[in-house]
């Protein structure tokens, strides 16, 4: 015999039936047994639930400690990216959080070439600078709305240490980016 449930409920009806059948219980453990099996289940999603919500561009965005911390934590909806040798590029129809998309680990201070783009479709985004300190700047920010998104061409200053480049989205953010670097390894957003 088959059964397909599809439904927390139908789930939780299911395996009290099943329980049922093959321990012969009364009607009175059968309602038992089916709020046991809510219980269970509410608390399950419950759980579940604050992993979503925990992963908010709006709480990472302005936040220098989340921004200067080693991990990533983002969600995206219809991403593409690419990557080649030094450039990396990508859009969303949806991003929120943040990814270091440039890492360079300098034996030495030196310069470094960097030229990057931003369009932004909804919501707000930006580039930040993390250096080995941790010390957070920020080097494009747009907002939707803006004619043509931002471009900038510079060179920056790295300390020796780990040096990070890393895209930020806000709440609902649609995007395109592009970024090049002439030394360090890029890395495709989510790799």
């Amino acid at each position: 015999m088959c059964f397909a449930a599809e439904s927390i409920e139908e789930k939780v009806l299911l395996c009290s039936l099943l329980y049922y059948n093959k321990h012969k219980c009364s009607g009175k453990e059968m309602q038992r047994m089916k709020k046991v099996w809510k219980i269970i289940a509410a608390g399950l999603s419950i759980m579940l639930l604050p992993g979503c919500a925990l992963n908010t561009g709006a709480r990472v965005y302005d936040d220098e400690k989340a921004l200067a911390a080693d991990y990533n934590s983002y969600n995206l909806i219809n991403f593409s990216g690419s990557q080649s040798e030094n450039t990396v590029s990508g859009s969303a129809e949806r991003l929120e959080g943040v990814d270091t998309i440039w890492e360079f680990d300098a034996q030495e201070q030196a310069e470094v070439n960097i030229s990057c783009r931003l369009t932004v479709t909804s919501g707000k985004a930006k580039l930040v600078y993390v250096d080995p300190d941790g010390t957070v700047s920020t080097l494009l920010e747009c907002s939707a709305g803006e004619d043509g998104g931002m471009s900038a061409s510079e060179t920056i200053e790295v300390k020796e240490g780990e040096n990070r480049i890393r895209l930020v989205g806000a709440e609902d953010t649609g995007l395109e980016y592009e970024f090049t670097a002439d030394k360090g390894e890029v890395e495709a957003f989510g790799d």
